[in-house]
């Protein structure tokens, strides 16, 4: 382990203070457009306007790292995060805002795959499954500590719109300083829609639930907890829960995924997650300490429905497929996640904030309901081995090679 922290600890520091930053500004951008007095469907598109620029960059980036190279690339991509943020205090209108977390969406986007391409060169066989580790651990750590940074200043001012851009201005510098060197790349493959969906329909639209489920939970969530009269230390603590437990429930979840039908776990998940969001509607008006607990167990089953889900697919590929399929399914949660906050933001509109989690408890109805007419129509795999992996849900194409059940690419 320690072999493998001093080979990337550069690229690992960096990216735990891009984590940070990131973790601020998703909360504080919520909790603005709150005290902007944005409407909830404009609210919405501005939340979406990070996952199209997400999904752009996840598909456009990794062809400018071939013409262009690593650093360069990660240098004008944090660099642009960085103005981005700042934009944001300049510009109060919700088009200038979508347009501007567009922009962020690439930016950060781009700097996933870099950093996960750069992990993978600097692993091996050996090592990637602990890198995969560590990986997750800082992303979960440090952008649930970016969103206490929250409370450091007021919302309404634009001082934590500049911690923001100070934060990832200096990730820059462990990694320009350092003596890495750049990795190859190539440019990822892909499954159609089609043949994903022939795979796995389940599979299919569990990336679609997941992406749906997860945008508007992360993306949204300070939006509902603003809507909701909570103080900006409630809203973080708030944000800050959904991260932690989701994350810590990852471990016996997947314990449980690869002792029975993938597909049970999946579907129990989702469907105790649906039953939750009703309770934390009611809790909601009985106590704050009891909507933060509800508020835990809900993450614990929300949040592993992404590794839950690519694990199911897995079941079905080999080795040497995994990664292409896996730049599919990032598209389907791509696709989701667009939809997501523009969906929640019409329930709200319509039913009032209570509509955030009413919508949540239709989504996650919808895919436990289909998958229990996908185990009638298909039996489980006979011959699969042990591959659940817990997952940042971030993780891109680049990062799935750190993934010990993949067979790495060596065309780099």
């Amino acid at each position: 382990m320690l072999s493998v922290l001093r080979n990337t600890w550069a690229l690992l520091f960096g990216f735990a203070i891009i984590c940070l930053g990131h973790g601020l500004q998703g909360t504080l951008i919520g909790v603005r457009s709150v005290i902007e007095g944005f409407s909830f469907v404009s609210a919405g598109f501005i939340i979406a306007g990070y996952y199209v620029g997400y999904l752009s960059g996840a598909i456009a980036i990794p062809i400018l790292l071939k013409r262009t190279g690593h650093i360069r690339v990660f240098a004008a991509l944090a660099s642009l995060a960085s103005i981005a943020i700042l934009l944001h205090s300049v510009f109060l209108d919700p088009f200038s805002w979508f347009m501007i977390r567009i922009i962020t969406g690439v930016s950060l986007s781009g700097i996933y795959v870099i950093m996960e391409s750069w992990l993978n060169d600097k692993s091996t066989n050996q090592t990637r499954g602990k890198l995969l580790s560590i990986y997750m651990i800082i992303t979960f750590t440090f952008v649930g500590l970016g969103q206490l940074l929250l409370n450091l200043s007021d919302p309404s001012k634009v001082d934590l719109f500049i911690l923001v851009s100070i934060l990832l201005s200096f990730a820059l510098l462990p990694i320009l300083l350092s003596t890495v060197e750049q990795p190859g790349i190539v440019n990822p493959k892909y499954f159609s829609l089609r043949e994903f969906y022939i795979l796995s329909p389940f599979g299919f639209l569990s990336a679609l639930i997941t992406g749906l489920a997860h945008s508007a939970v992360f993306g949204y969530g300070a939006i509902y907890a603003s809507a909701k009269g909570l103080s900006f230390l409630e809203v973080s603590i708030f944000m800050v829960i959904i991260s932690t437990f989701g994350a810590l429930s990852q471990w016996p979840i997947g314990y449980f995924s690869d002792k029975f039908d993938r597909r049970i776990i999946l579907i129990a998940t989702t469907f105790i997650a649906a039953g939750l969001s009703i309770f934390i509607v009611i809790s909601s008006y009985v106590s704050i300490i009891l909507f933060f607990i509800i508020a835990a167990f809900y993450s614990s089953m929300c949040l592993p429905m992404y590794s839950l889900a690519v694990a199911h697919i897995n079941d079905f590929l080999k080795s040497d497929e995994i990664v292409s399929a896996s730049s599919t399914f990032n598209i389907l949660i791509g696709i989701g996640s667009i939809l997501g906050p523009l969906i929640v933001a019409n329930f709200m509109t319509l039913i009032g904030p209570n509509g955030f989690f009413v919508y949540l408890f239709i989504i996650h109805s919808i895919l436990g309901l289909f998958g229990l007419y996908r185990m009638a129509k298909r039996a489980k795999p006979s011959d699969i081995e042990s591959q659940y992996t817990p997952l940042p849900r971030n993780i891109t194409a680049a990062g799935m090679e750190l993934n010990p059940v993949t067979e790495p690419d060596k065309e780099k």
